[in-house]
């Protein structure tokens, strides 16, 4: 940490980035930070596209931005793994003198100049830390964004990685933060189109290995004709995780260029699957970004999920 809060405090112009397609634990590690860096009169910008629209109740979202043709002599890249993961527009990493990387995935490739990585259960978590070690005062206005990530991260703590320290975290926000009135927001209600995408993801629903595996998808032209918005789909991810006797729960979103997937375990390691596809995670939540033939991807996904699940059977035996 004290490499980083160096490297803030000999920098006046600051960018923040995060991963493409970013989620909860990307806005809200973003948006914290940037109210904290605010505090200490640093010039910042947050550079992200395609944001979610489901985040304007977090103050400071109407400040990101979608380009920049500044050059900055910082760069914070949170809660991203690797550097082709990175929201770039425009290619502004190139115009970074200095990059800090600050992430909680494990597969983590260190791409930064400072690098902190430490696997907890959200960057947000990481965050908080932080600006407590930089002495910065959290109010409402960076809280809400650390609950944020918490809560989407974790899955309303319900994650196995969840630590203790990540409810004495939630403790010390929901003093200064409605922790409740942001769960109903963020993980408590679903729009109609979600709902639509609900019905047809359980559609596509198909089961491997003894019930042990559960694989369904969405397509864009679903997306689409259901009247939905891509970011919607986050709440997809672990509908095949719900049921009883799912080990792992794979879900691919496939739009006109790439196809995204993503992998959730209670027990088994996925990120190890990932990595397979040259991509990676954490060990209970992993995802897949690539251009491979959706028939061709589905069958070698089904079959490392196969490997996973014996080896887990045969582990789950031996204990």
């Amino acid at each position: 940490m004290n490499n980083i809060i160096s490297e803030i405090q000999k920098s006046n112009n600051i960018v923040l980035l995060c991963h493409r397609n970013p989620d909860g634990d990307a806005i809200g590690s973003t948006l914290a930070l940037y109210h904290a860096l605010i505090k200490l009169d640093k010039e910042v910008d947050i550079i992200i596209n395609d944001v979610p629209e489901r985040f304007t109740f977090i103050e400071g979202y109407n400040q990101i931005k979608n380009s920049s043709n500044k050059e900055y002599n910082l760069g914070v890249i949170l809660d991203t793994a690797n550097i082709d993961r990175v929201n770039n527009p425009g290619n502004i990493l190139e115009n970074i003198e200095r990059t800090i990387v600050i992430d909680h995935h494990i597969s983590n490739t260190k791409y930064g100049d400072v690098n902190y990585v430490d696997e907890s259960p959200a960057c947000c978590q990481i965050i908080y830390n932080l600006i407590k070690d930089m002495n910065i005062e959290i109010d409402n206005q960076i809280g809400v964004p650390l609950v944020t990530g918490l809560l989407t991260d974790t899955g309303g703590f319900a994650h196995s990685n969840v630590t203790d320290e990540t409810f004495l975290v939630a403790a010390s926000l929901s003093k200064v933060v409605n922790v409740s009135d942001i769960y109903k927001k963020v993980l408590g209600t679903i729009t109609k189109s979600q709902f639509k995408l609900k019905q047809k993801t359980m559609d596509n629903l198909e089961f491997y290995e003894n019930g042990q595996v559960a694989f369904s998808y969405i397509t864009s032209k679903d997306i689409e004709q259901l009247g939905a918005t891509y970011d919607e789909c986050d709440i997809l991810v672990n509908i095949g995780r719900e049921i009883e006797g799912v080990e792992i729960s794979i879900f691919a979103r496939i739009y006109p260029e790439e196809i995204r997937v993503s992998l959730r375990s209670s027990n088994v390691d996925v990120c190890s699957i990932a990595q397979v596809f040259g991509c990676g995670g954490h060990i209970n939540a992993a995802g897949i970004t690539t251009s491979m033939d959706f028939d061709t991807l589905k069958e070698k996904i089904i079959k490392e999920a196969g490997k996973k699940i014996n080896e887990w059977n045969f582990s789950s035996r031996q204990a």
